[in-house]
């Protein structure tokens, strides 16, 4: 039987030909129904691009999956690639919309497919939403195809119901009477009639099933009804094989996919070259992907195989093992991990991961770390405390196992090594010393604690650096203001001034220099909130050139953030934005997906301080938050924005409600300039929903909390929405100083209002007609038409659009003219 040959279906072909009239086509059949091979036959003949991504196993990670499809565009464009790789999985909406900015930038000069594989097997749900909002942006001559066995997990609706998806289902894909009868006589010859109706009742057009009854039929094994799926593979593609090649092909199975010289560095197979080209050329389940130079055995036999491993824990671990050990020879170490921990080889883990030079955050978490770290032995782990050091610090930054429980296994640790006479001294004050800086993490946002360790981190370090807090760390949590983080307890704001200024800076002497520049950072945001404008000045200025020597990024967006702020106050409102978007052009170049979100905190802080809602970032306007980055997202800032943003929508009802959600956020880490921006919203809903008396009342609740630590700043920042109150407030209090100054200072801030010049620029009218079109799912072409212009013509429309709603892509784009009541 010639299994080489295919049969050419022209109603598949003439299917799969629609799918360059929708942005997305998905696939969907169960197991062996030829979804794979019926889109690689159409698109070898097809005059386009095409980029195919496989996902290998439900054990891939996100990030790995996600690195490869970022691969997959170099071929298109490689500094777009680049700059995805950079960014990395988006887990939250900022760093989405700036993956979605990337993927619009790309030139697709002629039809490309991009076809995703087996997406069933992504367990991260989270790839199937950012695989639909991209599809949502309609790239120009980018279609996506989606191979999968079931779609319950796609919210593919909204894009049905706007004819932008395109469904093949199993229906469709299943052979026909007719495709039956044409493929058994090509791969087999001539059959009997009874054969050949035997084969359609019993098969139901699943081509794998028919292949398997024809390798059958030459076995001079009749069509029955009576075998299992696995019975079939078992007597057809695995029994005709001796046990050499039975012993190799399910040692092969451990893999989702191999080189050859994979496979044989696995197997410990001498003749596995031979053997490959012998399964391949054989067996139609196991093939050759000539484009990534892989071998892969189709899941039809892989699961068979892997049911029938019969291997002693001894052998498993032996092979899991050697897979551990190909990829760390690969400096895949991540990869390697996860096959090592299957194999049981936890030492080989800690031992690797205890080496400095192989400390990097993205090691951290792998397939079982947490489980790796739960099981073991304290001892092992002490054994090699770096490794152990590395997995408290992710612990606690992502919220994966409760900060008290992290702090008691520190100390723990520090007590053994305290406590071991044995050791090398300074390899003991090494370890103890890195302990007491995670220490600090647990205690973040109380600085008199954490800055308490840091003269005995010193001492312990003697000089040297830390080995696990890197340069590019984050210091400040993803915050655009530093003090806060810290500024926990009333009538402590200036204390935790001067002891972020006086002790932080030990901290960037023992971690690489991060967190560089904070010291002048604290004192300029102190002098600001408190009205001490020229020392502000000053010091963010101090704070930016010390934070460059050190490229403390996170430092410089908090100091240029306080720049812009003192900037509109003082009327100089141009200035500082200029100054705010040539800073936000330079950062980012960087691809930093947290610098992203907090660049985006300050857009929207300052858009929200000079009353332009329509430039505050989509996502700080609708609070699309993300539980999961609350440490990234600020400490909670960005509902401090979000709460500006609604106060903006004149929504008073929904800022009344939202002040109660609010409170909860910045109640967990007790911040006060939270809390206090919290009373000024509660204040406005108050006045505009129940009158002057109740919107009095509660602006004194505020100002009393301002007034504790002479924090003017944020009432000064709403004096639009607080003046009147606050006028016939300071009549009633013409000797308190504070309150005459927090007045005086809002005047002044209404006053450079008045420079504002930021022009509004509107939409034409053919601008509205293209996205109202674009909002309806009208691709370029199709709105081309349907107005009678060139699709050049659309293209500039919408670069034109983007520009002037200041967004990245077509549904921001849609998103924000619908805020706007444009469309």
């Amino acid at each position: 039987m010639n299994i080489t040959r295919y049969l050419k279906r022209e109603r598949i072909n003439r299917l799969l030909s629609s799918l360059y009239n929708y942005p997305l086509t998905i696939v969907e059949a169960p197991m062996g129904f030829g979804k794979t091979t019926a889109v690689k036959r159409f698109l070898e003949t097809e005059k386009c691009n095409t980029l195919w991504l496989s996902i290998p196993s439900s054990n891939e990670s996100t990030s790995s999956i996600w690195n490869k499809f970022a691969t997959e565009l170099t071929s298109i464009d490689k500094g777009a690639a680049e700059k995805l790789k950079e960014l990395g999985y988006p887990i939250d909406f900022p760093q989405v919309d700036k993956v979605l900015s990337v993927l619009n930038d790309i030139v697709f000069k002629k039809k490309t497919v991009f076809v995703i594989d087996d997406l069933h097997l992504m367990q991260d749900l989270s790839l199937n939403t950012l695989l639909l909002q991209i599809v949502a942006e309609n790239i120009e001559h980018l279609h996506m195809l989606l191979i999968t066995r079931d779609t319950t997990h796609i919210d593919f609706t909204e894009l049905l119901s706007k004819g932008m998806c395109y469904i093949i289902s199993q229906q469709r894909l299943r052979f026909t009477d007719s495709e039956v009868r044409d493929y058994c006589h090509l791969l087999y010859g001539a059959l009997s009639e009874s054969d050949l109706e035997k084969i359609n009742h019993y098969t139901d057009g699943w081509i794998s099933l028919i292949y398997l009854i024809l390798l059958g039929l030459e076995s001079n094994i009749p069509v029955g009804m009576n075998s299992s799926i696995n019975d079939l593979v078992e007597k057809v593609l695995f029994n005709p094989y001796d046990e050499s090649i039975q012993l190799f092909l399910l040692k092969l199975s451990i893999m989702d996919e191999f080189t050859m010289k994979q496979a044989g560095f696995v197997t410990h197979e001498e003749k596995t070259s031979d053997l490959l080209k012998k399964l391949h050329k054989e067996n139609a389940f196991v093939y050759y992907d000539d484009i990534h130079k892989i071998y892969k055995i189709h899941n039809v036999l892989l699961d068979f195989l892997r049911l029938k491993q019969n291997f002693s824990v001894k052998e498993n671990n032996e092979l899991y093992s050697r897979l551990g050990e190909w990829y760390l020879q690969k400096k895949q170490f991540a990869t390697a991990y996860r096959y090592l921990n299957r194999a049981g080889a936890f030492e080989q883990i800690l031992s690797h991961l205890n080496k400095p030079e192989n400390i990097r955050n993205e090691l951290t978490h792998f397939e079982g770390s947490l489980e790796l770290f739960t099981s073991v032995s304290k001892d092992l782990l002490y054994k090699y405390p770096l490794a152990y050091l590395q997995h408290i610090l992710y612990s606690v930054v992502n919220g994966v196992i409760p900060i008290q429980n992290c702090d008691h296994d520190l100390d723990q640790l520090i007590t053994v090594y305290d406590q071991l006479e044995d050791i090398d001294l300074n390899y003991k004050n090494r370890i103890i010393a890195e302990a007491m800086i995670i220490k600090k993490f647990t205690t973040f946002n109380n600085i008199n604690l954490s800055s308490n360790m840091n003269d005995e981190i010193i001492r312990r370090l003697n000089g040297r650096q830390s080995y696990i807090m890197l340069r590019e760390n984050e210091s400040t949590f993803g915050s655009p203001h530093l003090l806060y983080i810290y500024f926990k307890t009333p009538g402590t704001f200036k204390d935790i001034m001067h002891t972020v200024s006086e002790k932080y800076v030990a901290y960037a002497s023992f971690a690489n220099g991060c967190g560089t520049g904070s010291d002048y950072l604290a004192l300029a945001e102190y002098a600001l909130e408190t009205g001490n404008l020229e020392t502000a000045e000053l010091n963010s200025f101090k704070s930016i050139y010390k934070a460059r020597t050190k490229e403390q990024i996170c430092i410089l967006i908090c100091a240029n953030f306080t720049l812009v702020r003192l900037y509109i106050l003082q009327g100089k409102i141009s200035e500082a934005l200029e100054m705010f978007t040539q800073f936000e052009e330079e950062v980012s170049e960087l691809n930093n997906p947290i610098y992203n979100t907090t660049l985006d905190m300050c857009k929207g802080y300052i858009y929200a301080c000079l009353d332009h809602a329509e430039k505050i970032p989509y996502w700080l306007q609708k609070g699309e938050m993300t539980k999961a980055d609350f440490f990234y997202q600020g400490i909670a800032f960005n509902y401090i924005i979000y709460g500006k943003a609604v106060l903006l929508t004149k929504n008073y009802v929904q800022l009344n409600m939202l002040t109660e959600y609010f409170q909860e956020h910045f109640a967990i880490f007790n911040n006060q300039l939270g809390f206090i921006h919290n009373s000024i919203f509660e204040t406005v809903s108050k006045y505009k929903l129940y009158g002057q008396k109740e919107g009095i009342i509660a602006l004194k609740k505020a100002l009393s909390l301002g007034q504790t630590d002479h924090i003017v700043m944020p009432f000064v920042e709403n004096a639009l929405h607080l003046i009147e109150i606050l006028k016939i407030i300071a009549l009633q209090n013409l000797d308190n100083n504070y309150i005459q100054k927090v007045l005086a200072l809002s005047e002044k801030y209404l006053e450079s209002l008045k420079n504002d010049q930021i022009i509004q620029y509107k939409l034409t009218r053919r601008e509205i007609e293209v996205l109202k079109l674009s909002a309806e799912g009208l691709n370029r072409e199709a709105i081309a038409n349907h107005l009678f212009i060139s699709q050049g013509t659309v293209k500039t429309h919408f670069r034109n659009i983007y520009q002037k709603l200041e967004v990245n892509g077509k549904v921001s784009a849609i998103k924000a003219a619908q805020i706007q009541g444009i469309i």
